[in-house]
């Protein structure tokens, strides 16, 4: 158990990982060791951040390393080493390991960092760190037209909505002559509380890829490398899951209305993105609509300001995150298009049954990780009277359940794609989503005890 602030090893850790692999050209092996050497630190980070245990406010306040933020820094990190471990086996393009394994570990500090943020400028700072190695992981193919037309509507949007962030944190600031989320009291301050709550938030939606602001993603998921949106679609989602909850949690009982507009945010993005997700024949572009619409299922549980809801909606984007992760390495092996996965099942039948696994968990099915964490994300929505949310998010997971599907079909009943090549054995890669299919059960297993410490973080 770490105390003091021994706590923040983890972040340290991943950060000096960072910069080993920053200049793994100097290492035996270069890019390869550099990769084993980032995937290796980010588990130790983990474990660590694990059982590092949870303290108070420190540093004057402005970071709380609480029960959510163990769970969430765990998740990061964990998820960090599994993608560096795919990485030093399959490797990336252009043959440049070690530069994207210190984006991805800069990247995954920041997120560290932003779910234990206890105050407005630690959280842009965090945010920007967490995000800003995602723009060159996006156009990671310097010549590719696509990617990097994608990669610059992320950045264009994402620089936008931060401004427009700041624009929000200078109203909180004025009405509260503090920048800490304990300290921000916008009791009785009308509209111009409510607009500097939603102008904060306008720039975490961008990032979660939340309606209306989601357009960014299928462009820049379907032209930026399937590996890089293994990453971006997934690491990020759990930090900015985890500083909503605790900003929710500072300011949602002065600001009225915040429930309703929360609720209407997640209702627009699980219609949209489960509706657009259907007739997708792209797997990227599928899986892109797919986060809008679990981005929706977040806020439902993020809507109704209760300290079960912020703990099922981390835990479920840890559920989300390790299969939809997992898919997009998949495709970065086989390709992109659904025909590419044709007759997967007799070609790999392991990847393939794999596949179904996550797949059946990102619908809710039971017994896996999804199953739950949509079972508890309805019952917070439920017990606070959302019913017609709980409805439409039933119902679009069975619209889900379409073209999910669609994929499965295609891995059993698919015509083998012509001309394919035998992919070359990697056993790390191969390594890494099995720990993937296994983490998906596993996650579901242990649902209970997990959910019961984090319903109880913000208590």
């Amino acid at each position: 158990m770490l105390s003091g602030y021994w706590i923040f090893a983890p972040e340290v850790l991943i950060v000096a990982g960072a910069f080993i692999a920053l200049f793994g050209d100097l290492l035996p092996g270069r890019d390869r060791t550099a990769a084993y050497v980032g995937a290796a630190v980010a588990a130790l980070a983990a474990v660590l951040a694990a059982a590092g245990g949870t303290a108070g406010p420190m540093v004057f306040g402005q970071v709380e390393p609480d029960e959510i933020a163990r769970f969430a820094r765990t998740g990061i990190a964990a998820l960090t080493a599994l993608w560096a471990l795919w990485v030093a086996g399959r490797g990336m393009p252009d043959e440049r390991r070690r530069d994207a394994v210190a984006l991805a570990m800069f990247a995954a500090g920041g997120g560290m960092l932003l779910t234990m943020a206890e105050d407005l400028i630690v959280m842009y700072i965090a945010l920007e760190l967490s995000t800003m190695p995602a723009y060159v992981l996006m156009g990671y193919r310097r010549r590719d037209v696509p990617g990097l037309e994608g990669a610059l509507k992320y950045f264009l949007l994402a620089m936008l909505t931060s401004i427009i962030m700041l624009y929000g944190m200078s109203f909180l600031y004025g009405i509260s002559g503090s920048t800490s989320f304990a300290e921000l009291a916008l009791e009785g301050s009308g509209m111009l509380g409510v607009l500097g709550v939603m102008l904060t938030l306008v720039g975490l939606f961008a990032k979660m890829s939340a309606a209306p602001f989601h357009y960014w993603a299928p462009d820049a998921y379907a032209g930026a490398p399937a590996v890089s949106v293994a990453f971006v679609s997934t690491v990020p989602k759990i930090a900015g899951i985890a500083v909503m909850a605790r900003l929710l949690h500072a300011v949602a009982g002065d600001v009225g209305g915040l429930v309703t507009i929360m609720a209407v945010v997640a209702a627009a993005s699980m219609l949209l993105g489960n509706l657009a997700a259907l007739p997708q024949s792209d797997l990227r572009r599928l899986m892109a609509y797919s986060g809008v619409a679990h981005t929706g299922y977040l806020f439902m549980a993020l809507a109704p300001d209760t300290s079960a809801g912020y703990g099922a909606a981390v835990f479920y984007t840890v559920a989300y995150a390790v299969p939809s992760m997992a898919i997009m390495l998949v495709a970065a092996e086989e390709g992109s298009d659904l025909t590419d996965l044709g007759k997967l099942a007799s070609r790999r039948p392991l990847a393939a049954w794999s596949m179904v696994v996550w797949l059946v968990s990102l619908i809710g099915i039971p017994p896996l990780a999804g199953f739950f964490g949509k079972l508890y994300l309805f019952g917070s929505a439920l017990s606070a009277g959302l019913v017609w949310l709980v409805v439409l998010g039933v119902l679009t997971s069975v619209v889900s359940a379409g073209y999910y599907f669609r994929v499965v079909r295609e891995m059993f009943f698919g015509d083998e794609p012509a001309g394919i090549a035998a992919l070359e054995p990697a056993p790390t890669a191969s390594l890494a989503l099995a720990i993937a299919a296994i983490a998906t059960v596993a996650i579901g297993v242990g649902a209970s005890p997990l959910l019961a410490a984090l319903g109880v973080a913000l208590g």
